[in-house]
């Protein structure tokens, strides 16, 4: 009785740490952190609520940002959206 006591405690704690890095892509925010665009993990899991996968968005905004565009996260968010992403890049 003493060991499943221990095990349920255990297998909570994987099961919230899945769900913790499904909604904080904490990789996708290293990546842009050493490549110079400044990103919350806030905005990130905000963007996973709104259905917008991170990726999509993060990953132009670094091209851009080494381009040396001045591009932010909300107008690739809201092309996103409307379904106009790379119009804004093409804008640029």
């Amino acid at each position: 009785m003493g060991s499943f006591g221990l095990v349920v405690p255990i297998i909570l704690g994987i099961f919230l740490l899945f769900l913790f890095l499904y909604f904080v892509p904490v990789n996708l925010w290293i990546t842009a952190l050493f490549s110079g665009v400044r990103i919350s993990l806030g905005e990130l899991v905000a963007m996973r609520i709104r259905k917008v996968p991170p990726s999509t968005i993060v990953n132009p905004l670094i091209t851009a940002t080494k381009a040396g565009l001045k591009i932010s996260t909300n107008d690739l968010e809201t092309h996103y959206l409307a379904g106009e992403m790379f119009t804004i890049l093409s804008e640029h």
